[in-house]
Formats: C-alpha cells, structure tokens, sequence
C-alpha cells in the first residue's frame, strides 16, 4: 500500500489509540507525545483526537495531500 493510500484511510481524526496502533506504541507514548508538544492534538467530548494530517507531519511524512 502506497504512503497516499494509508493517508487517504485513515479518518481524518484519529483517536490515541489509532495512532498507538499506527505507530506500533503504546496510549502513552502518544499522550507524551501531546503533553510535550511534539504531537498536535484537540480535546472533544470523546477524548483527545489527532488530525491525520498532524500526524503524518509528524512522522515526518508531510506530503503534498489534501486533507
């Protein structure tokens, strides 16, 4: 699968646990992540929530794709 199709699968918000599934960690790794500002993320009603694009810039994968 090519890195656009992976993006393009994802929702475009992800739960903490969607993106420790992604990125093979552990929940919190990815709340330390957040906590130290490395990693963007909203607070919802639901709980704290990643925009798949913060993501991808994160992993450093920051292509030219539409959100």
């Amino acid at each position: 699968m090519t890195l656009e199709r992976q993006y393009k699968t994802l929702p475009k918000l992800l739960k903490v646990s969607e993106v420790a599934d992604f990125t093979c960690t552990h929940e919190r790794t990815v709340r330390r992540w957040i906590r130290d500002g490395r990693l963007r993320a909203a607070e919802t009603p639901g709980g704290m929530r990643i925009h798949r694009r913060a993501l991808w810039r994160f992993l450093g994968l920051d292509l030219e794709l539409s959100a």
